[in-house]
């Protein structure tokens, strides 16, 4: 549902609501003949993404993570804590006293696993598991500076060790083994739509491919200090580069190209459900929401309609050289 503050902010999408309303109108050919099955196809606005800072002041935020229930999850490296930002607006606590919270992820049960980077000190870093009852173990330690997680379908965790160049493979029952060596301080770890492993290297400023069996292969170079790695839902690898002022992504020939124009310091990012940006900046020390897609009700069944935020490039005006003039 479009809130009233919402629709204060974007008069596009309030225009496009009224004459929606008041003409009976269709969009994109809907069948008005009165069935409540009539299809609801998203409309483009003509109207520029909806930039807000969400309520929370992180000291120095470092990973992002959307909750199953569309909650935003955020690990706080320099206050030490998980908190959560309900869809409601409000923030809790999820816990407190870890040495450098750096990466986030959930289990298919449910658990959160969040890796402590302990000042990349050897074999001091941890993977802390919190259930859903709050209560804290220990998954598994004995890494040196452990940042990026993420789950595979199969329920291994894939840690991203940033001191010691290499990722490792942990088991349901937290038994490491090393993946790959000898990729220079990994700081993030994707998977992507075709189901390889993607880890970004952020002192060579380069993305790699990693197989099954543990073969490495770079896939993008060029990038400014990469921290984060995110899809969207058209299965583009999003990369934040936090030395940069851009998000980058990888296109199906691998060529890196610009996503969009961020604040320099933007070092982690996910999508929530409806393809909207979240995002952390170290520098601001701030959490930001970029709305692209937001929703409005049909005038005829009350089913909600998607409405996609997009400013249309207005095309150049060229100015015509002046005619040489003609020297008789």
């Amino acid at each position: 549902m479009v809130s009233t503050a919402i629709l204060r902010q974007v008069g596009a999408v309030v225009i496009l609501a009224g004459v929606l309303s008041l003409n009976g109108g269709t969009a994109r050919g809907q069948n008005v003949s009165g069935s409540s099955t009539h299809p609801h196809d998203p409309i483009d606005v003509d109207a520029p993404p909806i930039v807000s800072r969400l309520p929370m002041a992180p000291v120095r935020p470092r990973r992002l993570l959307l909750d199953a229930d569309g909650g935003l999850i955020v690990a706080d490296w320099a206050a030490g804590t998980i908190s959560k930002i309900t869809t409601q607006g409000t923030v809790r606590s999820l816990a407190a006293d870890l040495s450098q919270p750096a990466g986030l992820a959930r289990d298919g049960m449910g658990n959160l696993y969040v890796a402590t980077h302990a000042e990349g000190l050897t074999r001091s870093g941890t993977i802390v598991k919190l259930d859903a009852s709050g209560e804290r173990s220990i998954f598994a330690d004995g890494l040196t500076g452990p940042t990026g997680l993420v789950f595979d379908d199969n329920g291994y965790l894939y840690v991203a060790e940033f001191d010691a160049n290499r990722i490792v493979k942990i088991n349901p029952v937290g038994e490491v083994t090393t993946l790959v060596n000898n990729i220079p301080s990994p700081a993030a770890l994707a998977f992507g739509k075709d189901g390889s492993l993607y880890a970004a290297s952020s002192t060579e400023g380069t993305v790699y491919a990693i197989s099954a069996m543990g073969t490495a292969t770079i896939v993008a170079r060029g990038l400014r200090i990469p921290s984060d790695l995110a899809t969207d839902s058209h299965g583009h690898l999003i990369v934040a580069n936090s030395g940069g002022r851009m998000l980058s992504y990888l296109d199906l020939k691998g060529h890196v190209r610009r996503y969009a124009a961020v604040p320099k310091g933007t070092i982690a990012i996910v999508f929530d459900a409806d393809d909207n940006l979240l995002m952390a900046n170290w520098n601001q020390r701030l959490l930001m929401k970029v709305t692209t897609h937001l929703s409005a009700p049909c005038p005829h069944c009350g089913r909600l309609i998607p409405l996609r935020l997009n400013r249309k490039r207005q095309p150049k005006k060229r100015t015509p050289k002046p005619k040489p003039e003609r020297i008789i």
